[in-house]
């Protein structure tokens, strides 16, 4: 399995939860051992790649650079491409959207059939129609990118790997996130609430191997909202439960409940 965009902290969690049962090449713009000796995590619990021993590998890739990701998927079972760039406009669309395409046009090429896609599902940007106000919302729930840099780049990623399924008869399963918290809440109070579009980082890397021993989709593109279930009713984990095999184990209790409730 090939892993675009393994030095980052969805990609750490993927590396963990797939090292013992399958062959990565995990990739990334930078080398990691350059990563693991920063030793910044993205965010409070957020895990960070290791140095893969053999049969694993590392390769530097630029996902922006069709030949450097061509090579990187020859031979390969599986694609994950988890590689993303959010706050600069021509770095962003090069990363977010051209990345997409090529890692899909490189899967066709090198005659993989399973892609693994991953982007955010923004749940409040301010504008009617953002899906704030709503709930029971379905994993299905069209993307509402508005005019944010990051989720216009990565939605038109996404429309680009859904072509590239339905053209080609892929089977591309997409992950959206939106939160990630540590399983134990950090250093949140009790009782201080959660984003009810949440996952622990302890969860995260779980649904990567769930999808890749997954039966083919009933759909070229299925998408997933990576959450837990929780009391808000706005985004769940139903979808995944029932064709990935996947439910997340840690639910924030402690956050939601105030003390002695």
């Amino acid at each position: 399995m090939c892993i675009y965009g393994a030095g980052g902290p969805v990609g750490a969690a993927a590396q963990k939860a797939l090292t013992n049962d399958y062959t990565l090449r995990l990739t990334d713009i930078r080398d990691v051992r350059e990563v693991v000796a920063e030793g910044k995590p993205q965010s409070a619990g957020a895990p960070l790649p290791s140095i893969p021993d053999a049969p694993h590998e590392w390769r530097t890739v630029d996902v922006s650079d069709y030949d450097q990701v061509l090579a990187s998927a020859d031979g390969m079972d599986a694609l994950i491409n988890v590689s993303v760039l959010r706050h600069d406009l021509v770095p962003a669309f090069r990363v977010n959207t051209v990345g997409a395409y090529n890692v899909m046009k490189a899967a066709v090429a090198c005659g993989i059939k399973k892609v693994i896609h991953t982007g955010p599902r923004h749940t409040r940007l301010g504008f009617e129609g953002d899906y704030w106000p709503d709930f029971d919302i379905p994993d299905e729930a069209p993307l509402h990118p508005g005019a944010d840099l990051y989720a216009l780049t990565k939605c038109l990623g996404g429309e680009i790997v859904r072509t590239f399924a339905e053209r080609h008869d892929l089977d591309v399963i997409t992950f959206l996130y939106c939160a990630f918290r540590p399983a134990d809440g950090g250093d949140s109070a009790d009782g201080s609430g959660v984003h009810p579009f949440s996952i622990s980082w302890e969860d995260t890397g779980e649904p990567f191997a769930h999808a890749l021993r997954a039966d083919r989709m009933p759909n070229n593109y299925e998408v997933f909202d990576i959450t837990t279930d929780l009391p808000h009713g706005k985004f769940g984990a139903s979808k995944a439960e029932r064709l990935l095999g996947w439910k997340p184990k840690d639910r924030f209790d402690r956050l939601i409940k105030h003390h002695g409730v």
